[in-house]
């Protein structure tokens, strides 16, 4: 079995970090679509099952999935035209991009990550999801010990005071004073990228972290009807 990724793709990304124009993505279209994008669309297509598995609802188009190379400069200081990573977002089939619930994996130069969370955040829903902690605690606490197998850490920027109920259990106040949800792989050795196996890697942990999608979800949908 082979690896999806080569580490050419690395000395792509390195190149174009370093000749971020239209010159040179055009006389490297070819080599980037070879090393980086098609390797991509591979690993989109092999973790499909997966996704559906998880929310039958899932966009599982690769050129839906993966991010575009080509920045948005118009609202940005940063005027380079080209990203020199991409990532991998599952989410819900047509809705609006912004604070969706996604799984996520991305390769950087310096980093690798995947996990569960709220695209850039949402409020409504984690106002739904705080009620939630308070109403039904056994059912997050019950999932909570998933994380620690699968080495996940909670994450996200915090609120500096914010009022706690009574009686919330201890485990549950780190997940209620979140403005923002994120479910962090752990741990993760880089070289694994380039290794056999990725997607049956990334479909384990996914599966994993099914009852959180599905909690997130769900306080999405209530948020979207309030």
């Amino acid at each position: 079995m082979n690896a999806i990724f080569s580490k050419d793709m690395l000395e792509f990304m390195l190149d174009l970090r370093f000749n971020n124009n239209k010159t040179f993505m055009n006389e490297n279209r070819t080599r980037y679509q070879e090393v980086m994008r098609d390797p991509y669309y591979r690993l989109i297509e092999l973790l499909t099952p997966t996704a559906l598995e998880i929310d039958p609802g899932m966009e599982v188009r690769p050129y839906k999935c993966l991010s575009r190379i080509f920045r948005d400069t118009r609202f940005s200081n940063n005027k380079l035209p080209y990203r020199d990573h991409h990532w991998v977002a599952f989410r819900h089939q047509a809705e609006p991009r912004d604070q969706a619930v996604m799984l996520w994996f991305e390769i950087r130069l310096d980093e690798v990550s995947w996990g569960l969370g709220f695209w850039g955040g949402n409020i409504k829903a984690m106002d739904v999801l705080r009620r939630q902690m308070v109403a039904k605690q056994d059912e997050l606490l019950s999932i909570l010990p998933i994380l620690k197998k699968h080495h996940f850490n909670l994450e996200g920027s915090v609120y500096k005071r914010k009022q706690i109920p009574d009686k919330l259990p201890d485990a549950l106040i780190p997940w209620y004073i979140r403005r923002d949800v994120y479910l962090v792989k752990q741990n993760i050795n880089p070289e694994w990228v380039f290794e056999p196996g990725l997607e049956k890697r990334l479909s384990r942990d996914f599966l994993a972290l099914k009852p959180f999608y599905q909690m997130l979800r769900g306080a999405y949908e209530v948020s979207a009807l309030e």
